[in-house]
């Protein structure tokens, strides 16, 4: 920074000298003394407040990289007094992870032109029931105008992905997204709309905006639905030695009663 100030020094005097030693010839060239000058000390703003800008952000990136940002995002870790189930209980695992999670990636096999058949994947939020009832089924509120319901109108298939680390209990263990440790649940199957007006429709739809208040702010003319999957497997990584695979009927079957969601959104909301 003191090297460009000096240098816009320089500019300065050398600019503004040449000009001052023309002052005893005619005012038309007075004029253009004034005219230099002017363009001297703008551009010598202009270089203090680019510097000012370029040292702001300077020291902003440096705090960011000692606080590594861990202050200002919110921090979803509700299960201090409930931690997650031993990883050999893979069926009260499977499912603890699937209710604690907001949302989900879901890969599609895409239909835009200049990837067509290419996985192509999206985040979505997601409930598997009320925050009191979980189901373990996975419900999205989807427009026909996102990428996501477009390619499922020419391929149903897709595979959902939720992860432990959505919780911060990877985070507060000092785990890696990626450790084993740090359960990452991969349910695949066949997408389809919840019909309009049925009782599952009504109880995921409430659901839904439950979790998801936001939703029902969405544009009202975007022709929003129900969406859920018809689970054909379900692969799971929660410890060292591979992925498991956790039987669809068991899955469903289980009755999960945690209730850590439950408590965490009424202690957000009172």
């Amino acid at each position: 920074m003191t090297v460009t100030v000096n240098h816009s020094l320089s500019i300065f005097f050398n600019v503004c000298g040449s000009f001052n030693k023309s002052r005893s010839k005619k005012r038309t060239k007075m004029r253009w003394n004034l005219f230099a000058v002017t363009l001297c000390l703008l551009y010598l703003h202009t270089q203090s407040k680019q510097l000012s800008a370029e040292e702001y952000r300077y020291r902003r990136n440096l705090l960011r990289e000692h606080t590594n940002d861990v202050s200002q995002r919110k921090s979803n870790h509700h299960k201090s007094s409930a931690n997650p189930p031993d990883h050999n209980k893979l069926v009260e695992m499977a499912r603890y992870v699937m209710h604690n999670c907001d949302w989900a990636t879901i890969a599609t096999i895409s239909i835009q032109p200049a990837i067509e058949g290419f996985p192509f994947s999206n985040v979505k939020s997601i409930v598997d029931g009320s925050l009191a009832n979980s189901t373990g089924m996975p419900y999205f509120y989807m427009s026909p105008l996102d990428f996501t319901a477009r390619d499922l109108t020419k391929n149903t298939r897709a595979t959902v992905l939720v992860s432990l680390e959505e919780t911060r209990y990877c985070e507060s263990q000092k785990w890696d997204p990626e450790d084993p440790r740090c359960t990452r649940l991969m349910l695949s199957g066949k997408m389809k709309k919840v019909k309009e007006g049925t009782p599952e429709y009504t109880f995921a739809k409430a659901a839904l905006f439950e979790r998801h208040p936001a939703m029902a702010h969405f544009p009202a003319d975007h022709d929003w639905f129900v969406a859920k999957m018809k689970i054909a497997q379900i692969a799971m990584v929660d410890w060292f030695g591979g992925a498991k695979y956790v039987p669809v009927k068991d899955y469903l079957a289980y009755n999960y009663t945690g209730q850590e969601m439950l408590h965490y959104y009424n202690r957000l909301h009172h």
